[in-house]
């Protein structure tokens, strides 16, 4: 078993375990739950893109592939400390997902990916300044048997991140917000695809905000970050090792009544001392949602990203971690109760997103079904 799988599994059961899942929100004492959802669901996905996969030993790509998919989930939050001023709580996100995938021409797949994330946050109120927050977070993601193009899983990893955030009462009409934020992560390389080493990196950012509003909301921010991918080399004896340089603006607006709608743009500049993962993109993102009748609600997303490289080659190397931060998803969901404290919901989706091969991209088209089940009210 390599190191990636073992760490998602134990992620998964320090959630479902050491959390209490038993533990009703009504229990007595101050730890309780906020909220905890379970999820089911059945989907058929079809891919297409007849693209290489540097991390997959098998050359078995095709031009189509299908999946029929089952997947498992849990979220929820615990509250350990309520207090004026004070709030310490952990919020925790797991799920399964079981492909069975067809269209290849060697042989078909069957890949499982286990995905399981806690963040631990602390707020304090400051009574002269605002609330300080500090959240720590770790994730793992375990994936077994991954398959070629253009069915792209993501690889498994293990990341730990941490943020210190300072939001300031308000000065004028305003609230202002500054952050600095960490992350390690560590991809899991087996002996077939050792080349998966050289995703990992070291990541510290900053990043500062202003929002207006209270019925809605205006927040602009910027964020600057740096990367350090200590086994990517740059070919360059006096500055051997890959460091990277982002600059993000972006802007958000954010209205809450009947209606929940938000609009955001954000742009992102990369430059790196390696000539190959320097970018420029542009994401608009658009989300809502909205009851259609009392028993009956609809929710659009939309996040399109638009990513062009500075620098073209036909040389296939690793973009580290920018194939989810790229990705262009839009999906249309209905869903209405059908028995007490169980929702059901059908879900339209498409992505087109960067594989670990920069500039390559897949195209993904599904029809999902999910029950959500709420053991209590909260």
């Amino acid at each position: 078993m390599n190191r990636g799988s073992t760490l998602a599994r134990v992620v998964l059961f320090s959630l479902l375990v050491g959390t209490g899942l038993v533990l009703p929100s009504g229990a007595e004492g101050q730890i309780r739950w906020t909220d905890l959802v379970l999820t089911g669901g059945l989907s058929g996905e079809g891919y297409r893109g007849n693209l290489p996969a540097a991390t997959v030993s098998a050359v078995d790509s095709t031009e189509k592939a299908s999946a029929a998919v089952g997947e498992l989930g849990l979220r929820g939050g615990l509250i350990f400390l309520n207090q004026p001023g004070r709030i310490l709580d952990l919020q925790v996100d797991a799920g399964l997902r079981q492909f069975s995938a067809a269209g290849f021409k060697v042989r078909d797949y069957a890949p499982r990916e286990l995905v399981g994330r806690a963040d631990l946050t602390y707020r304090n109120a400051l009574e002269t300044r605002g609330e300080l927050l500090f959240q720590g977070g770790f994730a793992g993601r375990s994936v077994e048997e991954r398959p070629p193009m253009p069915l792209f899983i993501q690889p498994g990893y293990t990341t730990v991140d941490g943020r210190v955030r300072l939001q300031y009462l308000p000065v004028g009409s305003g609230f202002l917000d500054a952050q600095v934020r960490a992350e390690w992560a560590d991809y899991s390389a087996t002996a077939s695809t050792p080349q998966l080493d050289l995703l990992d990196r070291k990541m510290i950012g900053l990043e500062a905000g202003v929002t207006w509003g209270s019925d809605w909301t205006l927040r602009l921010h910027t964020a600057f970050g740096l990367s350090q991918y200590d086994n990517q080399e740059t070919f360059d004896p006096g500055d051997p090792d890959r460091r990277d340089g982002s600059l993000t603006l972006g802007g958000t607006w954010t209205l809450q009544s009947r209606f929940f709608v938000q609009l955001g743009v954000e742009g992102t500049l990369n430059r790196s001392n390696s000539s190959r993962p320097e970018y420029d993109a542009l994401t608009l993102r658009a989300v809502v949602s909205a009851p259609l009748s009392d028993d009956l609600s609809i929710t659009f997303f939309a996040d399109l990203t638009d990513k062009r490289y500075l620098t073209e080659t036909d040389f296939a190397l690793l973009v580290p971690g920018e194939e989810a931060d790229n990705a262009s998803v839009v999906y249309l969901e209905l869903a209405r109760p059908v028995l007490v404290n169980v929702d059901g919901a059908l879900r339209f989706g498409w992505t087109r997103a960067e594989t670990d091969i920069g500039d390559s991209y897949y195209e993904r088209f599904g029809l999902t079904f999910l029950l959500r089940y709420r053991p209590w009210d909260n």
